[in-house]
Parts: structure tokens; sequence; C-alpha cells
């Protein structure tokens, strides 16, 4: 679908919504919120640290080492991010980036050694930690204004939700059938889910 096109799709959309097209920004922001941000947590990978270091016998200071350089790539890529969303909209990096983590979390089901493991974990982590987070809220942002801290509060419960229930979810397929479909089923998981901002979300009112 070329941009042309998506515009076109996405303002047809608002015109016939019955209410503000704000709510739906808000319920777009807040799915992608709820389900692909929290892949990348450090709750949902201390999940992982028994299942990894005992099959790879790496120690859990090593294995945790890739959430610090996912954060500092993410201090390094966030104005960045501050740009492409004034560029191409927040659907549009929304959707990027859980198709980033999404990818990371399937490839991450396949790792056979460190090297792999940090160079799939750490720009999954920098998307949770930079456009996943400055993405969503600016979305709110341009939609509300009164209503604004309201927003961005049912916002941050549908991001405080997820982050609690993802790991139980990781720790239950971990349970039945191992880490590796574990990731690979929350990857495809963020994949599927990743698609609706882009469809969905338009940049500001006007």
């Amino acid at each position: 679908m070329n941009k042309d096109l998506q515009n076109s799709f996405q303002a047809r959309l608002a015109r016939r919504c019955p209410f503000y097209y704000g709510w739906v920004v808000l319920a777009v922001a807040s799915v992608s919120s709820y389900t692909t941000r929290p892949l990348m947590a450090s709750a949902v990978l201390a999940i992982f640290v028994v299942p990894m270091t005992a099959e790879f016998g790496w120690s859990r200071g090593v294995f945790s080492g890739a959430l610090s350089l996912g954060g500092l790539l993410a201090v390094v890529v966030a104005p960045m991010v501050g740009r492409w969303i004034d560029r191409y909209g927040s659907g549009t990096v929304l959707a990027v980036s859980s198709v980033i983590v999404g990818v990371c979390g399937l490839g991450l089901s396949q790792v056979v050694n460190l090297g792999g493991y940090y160079g799939l974990f750490v720009p999954g982590r920098a998307c949770f930690a930079a456009p996943l987070e400055l993405a969503p809220t600016t979305a709110i942002s341009n939609w509300f204004i009164r209503r604004r801290p309201l927003a961005l509060a049912i916002l941050m419960g549908t991001q405080g939700t997820g982050l609690a229930a993802m790991p139980m979810v990781a720790q239950w397929i971990i349970g039945g059938w191992g880490w590796r479909v574990a990731w690979s089923s929350l990857g495809i998981y963020t994949l599927v889910i990743g698609v609706i901002p882009a469809l969905l979300m338009i940049r500001r009112p006007e």
C-alpha cells in the first residue's frame, strides 16, 4: 500500500468514525504498548535467564549485559527517533519498531551463541526504550489537549498491564514447550499486532 492510498484509507476511517478519532488512536497506541513493548522488558528477560544460561553455560552477569547495551543504544538513537516521528508519524514508527522487535524475538528462538543473543536482543531492547516509548505518547499528545492527562493515564495503565502479563505468558510457554518456542511465539504475536498502528493511526487531527 503506497503512502497516498494509506492516507486515503486512514482519512476515510476518521470521517466515518461515529466518535472522536483520537480514541481510536489511543486504542491503537494502547494495544501496541500492551503487546509489543513488553517483549524486550527486563521482567520478561528474567524469565529466560534460567533456561538459557543453563543450556549455554553463560553467567547471569553476561546474560544481563544485553540489557545495559540495549539501554545505551537507545540513548544514542533517541534523538533520531524523534526526527523520524516528526517526519513519518507515530504509526509508521510504531509499526517498524514492532517489526524489529518481533523479528528479534523470532531470531532469539534460534540463537546458538552469545554473539547471536547480543546481536538480536540489544536492538530489540533499544526499540523498547526509545521508539516504543516515544511514539505512543507523541501520538496521544497530538490528538488530546483537554483530556490528555486521562488519555496518557490509560496508555500508561495498559503498558503496565502488558509488562505484568507478558512475563507470566512467557513462563507458561517455557514450562510447557521450552524457551525457544516462547521466543518464537511471542515474536510472531508481536509481528501480527505491529501492523495495526500503520493502518489506523493518523498523525494529527488536522
